[in-house]
Parts: structure tokens; C-alpha cells; sequence
């Protein structure tokens, strides 16, 4: 196992059947105050809070990484994580990710090579699901599939705005539009 990555359970010393029911419901908890899945079927959303995983990550641990390829999002359940814009010559900070922040949406519904890297800040425990369960819980509910890509395409625009805003006046000066 990664050093970086563990697992993570936040129901203390329980009987097993109870550990699993007490993540169950505060997994459920967390996602249903994501803006993303607030119109998803309770049966679906309960089956997703099930199949999905917590991870750990210390401080310093890449959650992602821009140019891997992309597969899985996250939700942070606790910490705070950068959102970090690579480049040959420098990196640019153009958010954070704090308890609650739903991150990686994108990658449930296709195939692409991440934009940015995600590091964490302080000791991080993220929800995290892969695209294949979340097709298979979610294939019939196309709602909740428009309202993760709102929900992305607003965050990504956001960032940008913010990735502006860094650059010098002379950068800004020099793009051709």
C-alpha cells in the first residue's frame, strides 16, 4: 500500500456489521449534501454511498495528478487540499478543497487526462467512487449526469477566472484574443 494513501474509517472500536452500517450512513450523509447528487434517487445514492471507498492521504500526497489519466472522483470528508495548474516552469495555486467539495466529476462520465493536480494540504480523508460504479448505479438517472456536469463546468470556470487573475498585467497584455 502507498504510504501516502490508507485506509480510513471514522466509526471508532464496533462489531464489523455495525462499523460497516455506521460508514454506510455517513457516507450516504456526505453525499447527499453534494449540490451534484441532490436530485439522485435515494436507492441509487445509498447504493453509491456503499460502493464507494475512503482514503486517506498525508500531507504532501498527490490525490491526482494533472496528466494522469482520469477515472475516479473524490469528495473530501476532511482536510484541506490544493488544487494545483503545472506548468514547464512554474505551478499556479487556483483553489482549495475543504470538507464537503466534490472534485474529479468529470472523470465518472468519460475518459480524459487530468487538467490539474490535487495535493493535500493537511491530512486528508477523501469518498472517492470509479467511473464504472458510478455508470452502473447512475445509467438511469440522466439527471443526476447533467447536474455533475454543471456542477464541474461551473468549478472548472471558477478556476480559470482565479488562474487569470495570477497572471502578470504583461501576460495578460500579450494574449491574442
Amino acid at each position: 500500500m502507498n504510504p501516502s494513501i490508507e485506509s480510513h474509517t471514522t466509526c471508532g472500536p464496533v462489531a464489523e456489521k455495525e462499523k460497516h452500517r455506521c460508514e454506510l450512513d455517513a457516507n450516504l450523509e456526505l453525499l447527499r449534501r453534494v449540490p451534484a447528487f441532490a436530485g439522485a434517487p435515494l436507492d441509487r445514492l445509498r447504493l453509491f454511498a456503499f460502493m464507494s471507498k475512503r482514503q486517506r492521504f498525508s500531507p504532501g500526497a498527490f490525490i491526482i495528478r494533472q496528466g494522469d489519466s482520469a477515472h475516479t472522483a473524490y469528495m473530501v470528508i476532511s482536510g484541506t487540499a490544493q488544487v494545483i495548474k503545472e506548468f514547464k516552469t512554474l505551478s499556479v495555486l487556483l483553489n482549495e478543497f475543504n470538507e464537503g467539495d466534490f472534485f474529479g466529476g468529470l472523470a465518472l462520465l468519460t475518459d480524459f487526462k487530468r487538467p490539474f493536480s490535487v495535493r493535500a494540504l493537511t491530512d486528508v480523508c477523501c469518498l472517492s467512487v470509479d467511473r464504472e460504479t458510478f455508470m452502473r448505479i447512475f445509467s438511469q438517472s440522466p439527471e443526476v449526469i447533467l447536474q455533475i456536469v454543471d456542477s464541474m463546468m461551473k468549478r472548472h470556470s471558477t478556476m480559470f477566472d482565479k488562474f487569470l487573475e495570477k497572471l502578470s498585467p504583461e501576460c495578460i497584455a500579450n494574449l491574442k484574443l
